[in-house]
């Protein structure tokens, strides 16, 4: 399991009913002992499947009694949290499964939670990464471990920020998840949507990727999973530099001298202006980044526009370097305190 699972620790098995999942709560099931960690099993039906996804729920219920394990089901209805937020039903889905997760984690005390991704969901996220456009953070893709919190934005500073998400199959390929399930004799479902080809991932698992594999690398997935180990390494490096350049008291509401982005090299400007952004709820792409950084460099005082609503704004005092701040533009138009006055 990668050193993913400590003794004593309380786990939760994220188990939809497909493939992966279960070959992941069969596997911990029969190491719990060994590992001296107490398994829980959590569901989360999307209510997207009528009928379908009500017979996953039932079969995931029946597995975990079935090897004693106490579940923990729910349902959401993310078609409506979709509309209601504006969001894919992809993302309402993601949003969806990582409240569940975090709401099981403070009801059953759990250290962890572990989703079962595979080294081929590795090597779609990068290949997909790729053809969206995606800097070393994107090609990291999916990490073996995290804190659940950063996945729940609002759960910041509660007693979640100790759980960890971790994926203890993400050095497995798909073949060897059904090769184990078959030697146990173990049946799982299988999810219509997963062929559904409006959904982009689903055609370049079988169309794109075979047809690389086939014409242009063989070694395809494991060469794109090996770029997500590199660019997490090389990632981590980045965020470790950028947090000692910004120094151990940062804070974004206090903003960032503009001298001390102008003295890194430009990896780290990016990656500093991207943090400072972060801290505030606002993601940029490559080039929006760019219009920031120009902005930050040219070190006028006056004021930026962002996606979002959101503003940058250098902001002088005498005697004191600029300083740049990343806020609400409406926030900035109303508010009294908060950075200095803009001057001439």
């Amino acid at each position: 399991m990668h050193g993913l699972i400590r003794a004593g620790e309380r786990v939760g098995l994220a188990v939809s009913g497909g493939a992966d999942s279960v070959a992941m709560l069969r596997a911990v099931a029969e190491l719990a002992p060994e590992l001296g960690v107490i398994p829980f099993v959590l569901h989360l039906n999307h209510r997207l499947r009528g009928a379908e996804a009500d017979g996953d729920a039932e079969f995931v219920a029946e597995l975990a009694a079935r090897l004693g394990i106490e579940a923990a089901i729910e349902s959401e209805d993310v078609a409506a949290l979709a509309a209601g937020q504006h969001l894919s039903l992809e993302a309402a889905g993601r949003r969806a499964r990582y409240g569940f997760f975090l709401r099981a984690a403070r009801d059953l005390r759990l250290n962890a939670v572990a989703t079962a991704h595979t080294r081929d969901d590795q090597a779609e996220t990068v290949l997909l990464r790729l053809l969206r456009g995606a800097g070393t953070s994107g090609l990291a893709a999916i990490h073996r471990s995290c804190p659940l919190a950063e996945l729940v934005p609002e759960s910041a500073g509660s007693q979640a920020d100790a759980v960890r998400l971790i994926r203890p199959l993400l050095g497995i390929g798909r073949r060897e998840v059904e090769e184990y399930l078959a030697s146990l004799g173990q049946s799982f479902r299988q999810d219509a949507s997963n062929s559904a080809e409006r959904f982009l991932r689903n055609r370049l698992r079988a169309e794109l990727l075979p047809t690389l594999e086939r014409e242009y690398n063989p070694r395809l997935r494991e060469a794109l999973c090996e770029t997500a180990e590199i660019a997490a390494a090389e990632n981590e490096l980045l965020d470790e530099l950028a947090a000692s350049a910004v120094g151990a008291e940062f804070d974004s509401e206090a903003g960032i001298e503009v001298e001390l982005i102008r003295r890194q090299p430009l990896a780290l400007q990016r990656r500093i202006l991207r943090r400072l952004c972060h801290e505030v709820g606002l993601a940029l792409d490559f080039v929006h980044l760019e219009e920031l950084r120009a902005f930050a460099l040219a070190g006028r005082a006056g004021k930026l526009e962002l996606p979002r609503g959101y503003m940058a704004v250098i902001a002088r005092e005498k005697l004191k370097p600029a300083r740049l701040f990343i806020l609400p533009s409406l926030s900035w138009k109303n508010t009294i305190s908060g950075p200095p006055a803009v001057s001439p």
